[in-house]
């Protein structure tokens, strides 16, 4: 058993956060947990965007290498948990956030800003993320209680997934509060299509690792998702949000695009090490692979594909996704219904 320093006497606030090329957000987000963290944990995992470039400004920031060469969410959370426990002790709140996932300005001023200060070891933290839509003048909003997103750190084990994983310890003995007051603000859904690139690779990787099956990826990572009937209702984004941090000189509401992300070019390095036809019936051929391969070569990219990438099997892939989309359907339709009776 691994053994870590005893309960610190002084509760610090440390945040856990991966990181692979989100120099689009990276300042913005550092210069918001500059304000109100101890600690700011970063695992980032080979990024070459410049996004190492930024972590020497930010003197709360330590800065962890995460080597693994593929997406794996378990290495990197033990790997930020771990460090956090022989560093700083337990005792103290772990915030697992990432860097799309900005506190509101206004949360440190509520009280469910105290009551997590005072929350005891072994108290699991729920957050709801507003998640802006499109741009920063709409947010979708989610009832329910909110993402585990934090925990008052007793040195509980902590048993990660590679994907989709929750991001910290969630014993069965935890206490859980529910912190209403406190937001963080979710950016992912303000870039569509770095939305539907990182789907791309999410079903890829779940193609990879055996964790979702054909059916499954179709539903979870449609082409044609439609994001207008997220959540439980969508409204205007509330102003004291944003307001503090942007009196304080940060900027909340621009937001880069790029031709293609990160998430592509890691299409790019699974095609390459599996071959394209492991994928052939994957929803992720709306894209332009060939095209991004062309772009690679130009970039010098090391793990571009030799050969050029087509479709494999448009019309089976297409007549597959019809059946298994309605199917789906049909199976949504059910879960309803039992749920009415």
């Amino acid at each position: 058993m691994t053994s870590f320093p005893q309960y610190s006497n002084t509760k610090k606030i440390i945040v856990l956060t991966p990181v692979k090329n989100e120099a689009w957000i990276l300042d913005r987000f550092l210069q918001v947990c500059s304000r109100f963290a101890d600690h700011i944990l970063i695992a980032d995992q080979k990024s070459t965007d410049g996004s190492i470039e930024l972590y020497s400004k930010y003197s709360k920031v330590t800065l962890l290498i995460n080597n693994d060469p593929d997406y794996d969410e378990a290495t990197r959370q033990m790997l930020l948990i771990t460090t956090a426990r022989q560093q700083f002790g337990i005792g103290n709140i772990l915030l697992a956030i990432d860097a799309d996932e900005l506190l509101a300005a206004n949360a440190i001023y509520t009280s469910d800003w105290e009551r997590m200060l005072r929350a005891q070891p072994g108290t699991i933290l729920y957050f709801e993320k507003p998640t802006l839509y499109k741009s920063t003048n709409n947010v979708i909003r989610y009832d329910g209680g909110g993402w585990p997103l934090g925990y008052v750190d007793d040195g509980a084990i902590h048993t990660p997934a590679e994907i989709h994983s929750t991001r910290i310890p969630t014993p069965n003995y935890a206490t859980k509060l529910y912190l209403d007051e406190i937001k963080f603000i979710h950016y992912a859904l303000v870039r569509l299509d770095a939305q539907a690139s990182k789907q791309r690779m999410y079903s890829m990787v779940e193609n990879i690792k055996g964790t979702k099956s054909l059916r499954l990826r179709i539903k979870a990572y449609n082409s044609s998702l439609d994001f207008t009937n997220e959540g439980d209702r969508h409204e205007t984004p509330n102003t004291s949000w944003f307001i503090g941090w942007e009196k304080e000189g940060i900027d909340m509401h621009t937001i880069p695009t790029s031709a293609y992300y990160w998430y592509d070019y890691e299409g790019l390095k699974l095609f390459r090490k599996y071959g394209v036809k492991r994928f052939a019936l994957d929803d992720i051929w709306n894209f332009d692979w060939e095209g991004l391969r062309l772009a690679a070569i130009k970039e010098n990219y090391p793990f571009t594909p030799e050969a050029p990438i087509k479709n494999p099997r448009p019309l089976t892939r297409k007549l597959i996704a019809f059946i298994l989309t309605n199917i789906n359907q049909v199976l949504s339709a059910c879960k309803k219904l039992r749920q009415l009776r």
